[in-house]
């Protein structure tokens, strides 16, 4: 496993106080347009769009990571405040730097339901973690989803909801004159995705919103996946494909009504181990989590 696989794995099982933790630097790459996509390695990517109608920004990371993303983002954005910040989902790589950009003025937006589930958390199987509720500056104030459009800095970002996906409150966000999409969470290019069975996420809507985006974009789009490199279309492609022929595999061997040890033991994801498994979600927890997906 890679040094950044292991950083990533890192901030999904674990949660440190904050000065106990220490904040990698921000990648910056620029897209072009005042599009850029900001990347630690250790939290889900950040989109921001900078330019004469202000900055805004899709996901926050973390709170000891906020800091460092301001710095980055206002070094293109000639010291801007951010305005508005939308969460893709509910998980807290991609939200719990909400307050300190909040505090500072943005407005937070996500799909509705990601604010009850921020309020009232649910256990989570994988981690086995049950996460802290979230208030205040937090929680988003604004709910967006499938349609909604948002039109700054001369780019056209629609926003779509992929339903009952990663989660069942995902948003991703194309730049359609730009040709750049942010993917949040559905897409971990060239990692096991982590499917939140506990947050209303489903394998089926996990391949189902992947293929939108697939759809949406062309050879030359530029791609900004919640985990991983700067990607293209056919990353997108790989990931379906994988996950299509995981599914079959261990679904098939569910439907003859053995455990979930036994479909393990059996190892049918083990052609996809080298290239796909990393720290959070291994092999044997990727079997795991299309088993429960087969048998709920």
């Amino acid at each position: 496993m890679t040094l950044r696989a292991r950083a990533l794995a890192a901030a999904f099982c674990c949660t440190l106080p904050a000065h106990a933790q220490e904040a990698p630097p921000v990648e910056t790459t620029d897209l072009g347009g005042g599009l850029y996509m900001l990347a630690t390695h250790v939290a889900g990517n950040v989109g921001v769009s900078a330019g004469p109608d202000g900055v805004w920004m899709i996901d926050t990371q973390m709170a000891h990571l906020a800091p460092g993303l301001d710095e980055a983002q206002k070094a293109v954005s000639d010291g801007a405040e951010v305005r508005l910040v939308l969460n893709t989902h509910l998980h807290g790589d991609h939200v719990l730097g909400n307050a300190y950009f909040a505090e500072r003025g943005a407005l937070i937006m996500a799909h509705p339901s990601v604010r009850g589930r921020l309020q009232s958390p649910s256990p989570n199987a994988v981690t086995g973690n049950t996460p802290d509720p979230l208030d205040g500056p937090f929680l988003p104030v604004v709910g967006v989803s499938e349609g909604a459009v948002i039109t700054l800095n001369g780019h056209t970002a629609r926003i779509h909801h992929a339903p009952d996906a990663h989660t069942d409150g995902d948003l991703w966000v194309h730049f359609e004159e730009a040709d750049v999409i942010h993917t949040g969470d559905l897409l971990f290019s060239g990692l096991y995705p982590f499917i939140d069975l506990d947050n209303g996420g489903t394998v089926a809507g996990m391949i189902a919103g992947m293929q939108a985006i697939a759809d949406a974009a062309g050879p030359d789009t530029r791609i900004i996946p919640g985990h991983g490199p700067l990607s293209a279309r056919a990353d997108v492609l790989a990931s379906i494909a994988m996950l299509s022929a995981a599914q079959e595999a261990v679904a098939a061997l569910a439907a003859q009504d053995l455990s979930l040890e036994a479909v393990q033991d059996a190892n049918p994801l083990a052609e996809f181990d080298e290239d796909w498994s990393w720290g959070f979600i291994s092999t044997r927890t990727m079997t795991a989590i299309l088993y429960r997906d087969a048998v709920q």
